[in-house]
């Protein structure tokens, strides 16, 4: 601000000597040069003409009467030049310092009104607004902390505003404020009820404020969230990741997998696909394998289970079978539904041909299993990757809308090659 002031004050000034410089230059000399030069041509006159008039009175030629007469008005003459002389060069002086006066005084106020009726002096001492359309200069911390208020001031003034309620809870978990976030999720299922998409991320701060420990409380919120929805995102992503911190590896690549395989939208799939990866790292250290089956083997024959027997065509077997042994995945997934299986077995191409059935007891969860649908597709996968998903490059085998009832065996040979 001081800064600011001293600019504008040193530019006047330099205005200001600009213009004194202008009037007090040697104009003012060669003014008052002729003047002096116009006075002494005068006193010359007065006394040519004066010599004139003596000679003419010893001559005879006027009478001294005239020459009295001619002489008072020759006086008179120059008095009256000299006195023109006098005002002349007051009025010189008077303009030397009356003109750069008025002209100064004329460039500070033009200056001055100007500014203040153009310029922006109010937004001085006013703090500088961020502008929600920029923000390149803003650190990721700064990003957010503007955020957080531009939440908190849109709840303040829209308290019955759910969506942005659930956006203040995950804004808060993201600075960690917990007990806000639970608060404000608790807040929108006052106004929307209970869903699993908000039991979700409200588990989650739960979990963190916990120190990343799931208690009764926390485990209570789970359980309601996938009772509401097996696959939400937000809870089976937190399994996967108390599951991975307690290096329950295999455990945290089937909880992550199961929201992949949703195909739910707003899901980071390549974040998630990297911490996958990172399990089945751990896992290879390890010399273990990610199972698809739940190590539970026991099942209860009254519920839908389906007999598959999966073969290698007998065109694929010298190319597949000697080569490196490959993963072979058989699977069962709803007709009318997400793509997550309900019942999975995991083999080796060295292994076929071969019986398996799938039933409740392979399910990747408690509340997707073969007896919750009436009809499944089945698919039996030779991977070339080893990981889960049919890929370009691979061989399947499919059987379309079978009836989780069927009670005869059901014959694949894989024969197809994924393009």
């Amino acid at each position: 601000m001081i800064t600011f002031w001293l600019a504008i004050l040193s530019l006047i000034v330099i205005a200001l000597l600009i213009v004194w410089r202008i009037f007090s230059s040697s104009k003012d000399t060669v003014g008052a040069e002729n003047i002096n030069i116009r006075q002494e041509t005068n006193v010359t006159l007065y006394h040519e003409h004066l010599a004139q008039l003596e000679t003419d009175l010893a001559e005879g030629s006027i009478e001294q009467d005239s020459y009295l007469q001619l002489k008072a008005e020759l006086d008179k003459t120059l008095l009256q030049d000299a006195n023109s002389t006098r005002t002349l060069n007051v009025e010189q002086n008077t303009r030397s310092w009356l003109w750069p006066l008025v002209i100064a005084l004329s460039v500070v106020s033009f200056s001055f009104f100007s500014y203040m009726k153009l310029g922006s002096y109010q937004l001085l001492n006013t703090p500088v607004a961020i502008e929600s359309s920029d923000h390149s200069q803003l650190t990721p911390e700064q990003m957010l902390a503007f955020r957080l208020q531009q939440l908190e001031q849109v709840v303040a003034d829209e308290p019955e505003n759910a969506e942005a309620w659930f956006s203040l809870g995950q804004a808060y978990i993201s600075v960690g404020k917990f007990d806000n976030a639970i608060a404000a999720f608790d807040k929108v299922m006052e106004q929307v009820g209970e869903h699993a998409e908000i039991l979700g991320p409200k588990a989650q701060a739960m979990y963190y404020k916990n120190d990343q420990q799931i208690d009764a409380g926390v485990q209570r919120v789970i359980d309601q969230a996938l009772a509401l929805d097996s696959l939400d995102p937000a809870t089976n992503i937190l399994l996967g990741m108390d599951s991975f911190s307690h290096q329950d590896f295999a455990k945290a690549v089937q909880y992550w997998e199961v929201v992949l395989n949703s195909e739910r939208p707003g899901i980071s799939t390549d974040a998630l696909a990297d911490a996958v990866e990172e399990a089945k790292n751990q896992l290879r250290l390890r010399n273990e394998s990610a199972p698809l089956v739940n190590d539970n083997k026991t099942s209860d024959m009254s519920l839908p289970h389906l007999t598959v027997e999966v073969s290698l065509a007998s065109s694929l077997q010298e190319q597949l079978i000697s080569g490196d042994d490959k993963t072979v995945f058989i699977y069962a997934i709803a007709a009318d539904g997400p793509r997550m299986p309900l019942a999975a077995v995991k083999i080796k191409t060295s292994d076929l041909p071969v019986t398996i059935v799938l039933d409740d007891s392979q399910a990747m969860t408690p509340q997707m299993r073969l007896s919750s649908v009436n009809k499944v597709h089945i698919y039996a996968v030779v991977s070339m990757q080893g990981s889960v998903g049919i890929k370009s490059g691979d061989f399947k085998a499919e059987m379309l809308n079978v009836d989780t009832m069927t009670k005869t065996p059901i014959t694949m040979e894989i024969s197809i090659q994924v393009p």
